[in-house]
């Protein structure tokens, strides 16, 4: 039975607020909300380092996996192929990233960070690291430990180098 036909009358009064209690109920739905929170605040955080979350989280993964193919890198961010190549061009115009030809493979390139890469990271890490400390000031370190935790249990997939550590 649908909750409401087109001929049900909507009442409305002053007092009356727009609410998402129902959605509430949804661990999807808050974190949903939590996220776009995050993305906002990182978005801002990453602007004046000329990253985006996507070239910020890449120049991660290729300074812990120096010599990584874009094929790879397209697996271990979850984006497709396309999506990958616009982001290694985009470090590379910015010199923070090179590609260097595999040998025996001609299509396969190994990215690595630049100097300049490295550079850029140490300042951005650091900018990051207290973007996600004012997030969550309201937090014992325990419950952040906890909340990484159980994320990573909801994920899907093979764990990852720390997961596996911890």
């Amino acid at each position: 039975m649908p909750l409401a036909t087109p001929s049900d009358p909507i009442v409305t009064t002053a007092d009356q607020r727009a609410s998402d209690v129902l959605l509430r109920q949804f661990v999807g739905y808050r974190m949903k909300r939590a996220y776009l929170l995050i993305q906002d605040d990182m978005a801002e955080t990453l602007a004046p380092f000329g990253l985006r979350t996507g070239t910020f989280s890449a120049l991660a993964v290729v300074i812990a996996s120096p010599g990584i193919s874009q094929n790879d890198l397209s697996e271990v961010l979850d984006i497709k192929r396309s999506g990958v190549v616009v982001v290694v061009d985009e470090l590379e115009s910015a010199g923070v990233l090179k590609r260097k030809p595999v040998k025996g493979d001609r299509r396969t390139n190994a990215l690595t960070v630049t100097a300049a890469g490295r550079r850029l990271w140490q300042k951005v890490e650091a900018e990051v690291q207290a973007h996600e400390a004012a997030l969550f000031a309201g937090l014992a370190p325990e419950e952040i430990t906890q909340l990484r935790e159980l994320l990573g249990r909801v994920r899907k997939g093979p764990k990852t180098d720390e997961e596996q550590t911890q």
